[in-house]
């Protein structure tokens, strides 16, 4: 037998409601309207006739927003003397203008000075969208908008980017667009509406021949004469483009829905969270970035929490419930305010501190009724001035809650504070970023739905347990026991503040430092949003045009029939053993000695890998390579004796001038393709439509004429077609769908720009850095307390040591996104085939490492992106190799068996790389896939299935040397509703599985906590009380509707 340590092995590659606008918070993208969803500032268009009247509102608006801003600490400057700031918000506004009566679109920025002064400064941008025309035509285009919108476009300018939808782009030609500027965002939006629909109706009588005419239009040579029978290609285009209609010769319309405020940011390099150095000039503001300055300013944090009355079993009702206390901590410092209406006795000042470091000094206020508590809440956000308030649920509770019990007593929370309710629902303000943190739970933290609460997070993030109180009592012991509530009601307010300075506030803002959005959206929006964010940064920096949003397309066929749905067949998950694996009971490995004696064989190719490829060094430098090479070769060898010890198609090739033979740039790749399809025939499908097409469909808005089949939306009739469909094949062939998967070959240009991997390399790498950097301000505090160095200097370090930890979990969120990206409804950059070949390349590198180390070990559970094995104790593990510069390389040969496997069988070899300056490809191999080492563990345990030679995916606990909980997956007790017997059971007996000295003992005493329930069960719960019973077999279930719903639907 054979003692085995146990490891995991993972492959890592791994505006205000009040306004008139919105203020650029959403990224949808409207297709035509006038209301222009896209996210724009001025969303909201006006349906009043009286314009002006409409203005004056509008300005009326902005003039209130700025004495909010000024009675909150925020004055506008636009003069003066040089000032350093550090970027801490950013709003879309509108600046009044005597040349132009609807205003002119401005960005103000909010900064935070050295000595805690603040100040605003308010930079105008035009606003604009880009317009592709036909060849020769810009000249005639250009004139017509002038003169049909001469008094709403400000301007138009001519810029070259790079498409890369355009055939044969690769030789460098870059497209005209027509940049249109505005004064305003209202302006843009009147123009967009008449412009969009001309140019999809236009790009789409656009074949491929015409396209492919453009290109050659565009990239001809003066001396060559190029004749296409085409009525807009050819010699003839330029000459007779003027005599043509240009509104036909809108045929593309590109960046129209990015919001105004992020394109000012991307246009001009603006981040939230970094220092500037600001200047004004004749009123405008300039910006350069400090880069030295790194440390981040101090904003003052507000976190706070509202405790309500209930009536018994229901939830709290704004119109009837009452604000009882309000807790909240101001930069550590904490506050309490009781209304004595409700609470029965005045509360002393007191102290709440769960733990050390998480101190909560409370001073409290009586007051005597609700309004005075709003009041005085109100009224000390004045005073104190936060540019940060975090809460916990505040977007649909606490700022809900107190703006309508506000409003009851006539007082106006957005004229007091700053906040209001959004078009998304959320409440925001301009001067103070509301972080509502369990959307950082929801998105960030890792931790499973059942362990979203702020209880649970608290427990798992602060590490102690907070004060529970049952929220049926909370009313009742505002008179009979207010200072247990009191006590309880601090707890919240100490935990969200204390969440958000520990994990929310380094996070956001160090996301906020390379995504040009304002925090209150870094935080809200999903990562795919985020991920996108950052490409549309790294496309403008290399003069791309950013694509528009994908759109799916309706009615494909596959084989004769129509297709329901398609997309990629994901990575594979496998479960290959359950029982308990531990490292310290001796397991029976099946060693094949022909595997190992492989190893051996390429052990000095192996240990080159590791040394030049993965660490970047050279064999000459390493001083102890042969000492190193003989403990991995003896403990083989005794191992060996003892063996029970870019996505294009063929038509892009076809086009391109490097289309040539022996060509390497079209490496061609597999993915698996799934589609969905009905199994009715064309002929049967054709028969629908012809019946579709005889009937008519109710009118889009109530009164209007009865519509045709024809005249329905593109996703109305897909809608109509897939129902009939369903129903006819339902009846006629028994099922509904057929699931086809199949292997498809794509191809990858490798001479494409690399702009999409480029950026996720550099964040890969940036990542690395801030790793380095983490470690470095380690061993700095390590040094800084060794040498009893002041407290100052102790703060420093730790404050580093956050931000570089922050940071380089910011990288690894966005990293983790770009993947899932491509495949993201609505993403530019949307790519199946990309996903497809991410998933089956990953599959297959993972197999073929299951292949390997199951003749040298055991692999337990296969994931999408890792292997959990085990390895017999005398498997080779960490070695160092000395370097002559003193320096030395750790690594850990089994990650490096494997990574050589992969570097062997999966590096590019072709991959293409264009010096800028000689327009040539250099080809070079390229492989950036490299295992990563998780453990060693102390144990793994992977539950059997119900039923015979099955396995269960997806269900396992790890568990660390020391006895806890490293890895839990799949099982009840982390999961919302379930029943309270399972979770219970689950809790009790996760620790037997590390008693015991042999997998018999350990077995016994996992047996005896099973024996147990099961007599509960056997006994139908004879010896537990109603209550007990009741809490053991009842589930937790939230209604998303009324009680009433839910009964008419019964009935």
């Amino acid at each position: 037998m054979a003692r085995g340590s146990f490891s995991g092995s993972s492959r890592r590659g791994r505006g205000f409601s009040r306004f008139g606008y919105r203020g650029g918070s959403s990224f949808r993208g409207g297709r035509g309207r006038g209301r222009g969803r896209g996210g724009a500032p001025g969303d909201a268009q006006p349906t009043r006739d009286d314009e002006g009247t409409l203005l004056e509102e509008r300005f009326e608006q902005v003039k209130l927003q700025d004495e909010i801003d000024e009675k909150l600490g925020f004055s506008r400057v636009s003069e003066g003397p040089m000032k350093e700031g550090w970027l801490v918000n950013m709003h879309p506004t509108l600046v009044k203008d005597p040349d132009w009566p609807g205003g002119k679109a401005a960005v103000d920025y909010f900064f935070i000075q050295d000595d805690g002064g603040m100040f605003k400064c308010t930079y105008q941008y035009e606003p604009f969208f880009n317009i592709g025309c036909k060849s020769g035509m810009e000249a005639a285009i250009e004139e017509w908008l002038l003169k049909t919108y001469e008094n709403t476009i400000f301007r138009i300018t001519r810029e070259r980017k790079e498409d890369l939808q355009l055939p044969n782009h690769l030789l460098g030609h870059q497209r005209l667009f027509l940049q249109l500027h505005f004064r305003n965002v209202a302006d843009l939006l009147t123009v967009r509406k008449d412009l969009m629909p001309l140019a999809l109706a236009n790009g789409a009588k656009l074949d491929a021949v015409d396209a492919y005419a453009e290109v050659v239009q565009a990239t001809a040579d003066a001396t060559m004469s190029i004749e296409i029978e085409d009525e807009w290609a050819g010699s003839t285009s330029r000459a007779g483009g003027a005599d043509r209609d240009p509104q036909e010769g809108i045929i593309d319309i590109r960046e129209y829905d990015v919001p105004y405020y992020l394109r000012v940011a991307i246009d001009n390099e603006m981040r939230v969270g970094l220092w500037y150095a600001v200047t004004f000039t004749a009123g405008q503001p300039a910006f350069k970035q400090l880069v030295e300055r790194v440390k981040r300013a101090d904003p003052v944090v507000m976190a706070y929490d509202i405790e309500t009355t209930k009536a018994p079993l229901k939830f709290p009702d704004q119109a009837i419930d009452q604000v009882m206390m309000i807790s909240y901590m101001v930069d550590g410092r904490g506050y309490l305010i009781t209304n004595r209406e409700i609470v029965s006795e005045d509360i002393e000042d007191f102290e709440y501190t769960p733990r050390e470091g998480y101190e909560g000094p409370f001073e409290v206020f009586n007051e005597p009724d609700e309004a005075a508590t709003i009041q005085r809440f109100f009224d000390h956000i004045q005073e104190v001035k936060p540019t940060v308030m975090a809460t916990f649920n505040g977007d649909f509770f606490d700022f809900p809650f107190l703006c309508a019990r506000g409003k009851v007593h006539g007082i106006d929370m957005y004229l007091e504070t700053g906040f209001a309710k959004d078009s998304e629902d959320e409440f925001k303000s301009h001067t103070c970023v509301h972080m509502d943190c369990f959307r950082w739970v929801k998105r960030d933290s890792y931790l499973p739905q059942g362990s979203q609460g702020l209880k649970a997070v608290t427990t798992a993030k602060l590490g102690y347990n907070p004060i529970e109180l049952d929220p049926e009592l909370m009313t009742p012991y505002a008179m009979e026991q207010p200072q247990v509530l009191a006590q309880y009601s601090v707890s919240d307010a100490v935990a969200t503040y204390y969440l958000y300075m520990k994990y929310v506030h380094p996070f956001i803002f160090s996301l906020c430092n390379i995504i040009p959005l304002k925090p209150d959206e870094v935080l809200r929006k999903g990562s795919g949003t985020l991920c996108e964010t950052l490409l549309m940064v790294e496309a403008f920096r290399g003069h791309i045009i950013m694509p528009n949003r994908h759109e799916e397309s309706h009615g494909k066929m596959y084989d004769g029939h129509l297709l329901s749905s398609e997309t990629y067949v994901g990575g594979h998950v496998e479960a290959l053993e359950a029982g308990v694996f531990r490292s310290d009971i001796p397991t029976h490995f099946k060693i094949e000695p022909s595997a190992v004696q492989k190893l051996i064989d390429e052990l000095d190719l192996a240990l080159t890998f590791c040394i030049v490829e993965e660490s970047k060094s050279s064999l000459e430098s390493v001083t102890n390579y042969d000492e190193v090479k003989s403990q991995i070769q003896k403990a083989l060898e005794e191992m060996r004796d003892n063996p029970l010890h870019s996505v294009v198609d063929e038509a892009v090739c076809a086009v391109c001038d490097f289309n040539r033979p022996g060509k390497t740039c079209d490496r061609r790749m597999t993915w698996a393709w799934r589609g969905e399809y009905f199994p009715a025939r064309r002929d049967e499908f054709n028969m629908i439509k012809h019946a579709l097409n005889q009937e008519s469909f109710p009118p889009k808005k109530a009164g209007g004429p009865q519509r045709k089949f024809v005249d329905l939306t593109d996703a109305e009739q897909s809608a109509l077609l897939h129902k009939r469909l369903g129903d006819y094949s339902r009846k006629v062939y028994k099922k509904m769908k057929d699931t086809k998967v199949e292997n498809r070959e794509a191809i990858i240009c490798q001479r494409e720009n690399p702009f999409y991997i480029d950026t996720v390399r550099r964040f890969r790498d940036r990542r690395y850095e801030y790793k380095g950097l983490h470690k470095t301000w380690k061993k700095n505090l390590d040094t800084v307390l060794a040498e009893s160095k002041p407290i100052t200097e102790v703060d420093e370090a730790k404050k580093m040591i956050v931000l570089y930890d922050s940071l380089q979990l910011a990288h690894k969120c966005i990293l983790n996104s770009f993947y899932g990206y491509v495949m993201r409804k609505g993403a530019r950059w949307h790519s199946m085939e990309m996903a497809g070949i991410t998933c089956l390349t990953g599959a297959t590198i993972i197999q073929m490492a299951r292949q390997l180390v199951e003749q040298i070990g055991r692999p337990l559970e296969l994931d999408t992106d890792g292997i959990w094995c085990m390895l017999p104790g005398i498997f080779p593990e960490n070695f160092k190799f000395k370097l002559s510069n003193g320096k030395a390389i750790g690594f850990s040969y089994p990650c490096t068996m494997l990574n050589h496997l992969v570097h062997a069988q999966f590096t590019n070899h072709q991959y293409h790389d264009l010096d800028p300056e000689t327009g040539e490809y250099a080809i070079h191999s390229e492989n950036s896939i490299f295992f990563e080492l998780d453990g060693p563990y102390k144990a793994m345990i992977l539950p059997s299935s119900k039923e015979e030679d099955k396995l269960l995916k997806k269900r396992y606990a790890v568990f660390n040397d020391d006895g806890s909980l490293a890895e839990l997956k799949g099982f009840e007790v982390k999961r919302r509703g379930e029943l309270q017997l399972i979770k219970i059971f689950q809790s009790q007996i996760f620790e037997k599985f590390l008693l015991g000295t042999t997998t018999e003992e350990c077995y016994a005493a996992v047996a005896q906590i099973a024996d147990r329930w099961l007599d509960v069960l056997f006994s139908k719960a004879d010896n537990l009380g109603d209550d007990e019973l009741v809490e053991l077999i009842a589930e937790n279930r939230s209604m998303s509707r009324t009680l009433a719903e839910y009964a008419d639907g019964e009935g």
